[in-house]
């Protein structure tokens, strides 16, 4: 199976990517699209609850752990850092039509960059990434890629459907 198109939606902490993706996941959905997300967390996280069955097969000893219910699934899965990859993650994911990351800067996926006056210092964290697709924010920064307001979703919508969905 062929890896499906990845946007990344990329940016300082507390910039909006999260708001963003939830929008345009949203918008894009509307519009018949199916959609993947991953996200990026450098200091980990905790999916099962303590002393929840999974959580107890996790501490048991289990290196993976999936729970089934009506119409979804979870998996749970240690894995090697260093040689489990963002790729092997979408993989994961089944088929959808496109995938949006939320984080992963330095990942040679096509990207958004979310500016904020307010945290951002003046300057893009990606603007010399060739990677980078477009900038979505308040949008006081200077660059040679689109612009959109990050309120603009619709906008937003119909550039990832022609640069990444519609070939």
């Amino acid at each position: 199976m062929a890896m499906p198109p990845v946007l990344s939606v990329v940016g300082c902490g507390k910039c909006g990517k999260t708001t963003l993706v939830e929008r345009l996941v949203a918008e894009l959905t509307r519009r018949g699209w199916s959609v993947g997300t991953l996200k990026h967390d450098v200091h980990g996280f905790q999916m099962d609850h303590e002393g929840k069955d999974t959580w107890r097969h996790r501490q048991a000893g289990a290196r993976a752990v999936c729970i089934i219910g009506p119409g979804q699934i979870g998996l749970v899965r240690s894995v090697d850092a260093d040689r489990f990859s963002a790729a092997d993650a979408i993989a994961l994911l089944g088929p959808v039509d496109i995938v949006i990351t939320e984080g992963f800067k330095r990942e040679r996926f096509a990207k958004i960059e979310i500016f904020s006056s307010a945290r951002n210092e003046g300057r893009l964290l990606c603007g010399d990434d060739p990677s980078l697709l477009a900038v979505a924010g308040d949008l006081p920064v200077e660059t040679d890629r689109p612009r959109f307001d990050w309120n603009d979703i619709p906008a937003i919508a119909d550039f990832v459907e022609q640069r990444l969905l519609r070939r």
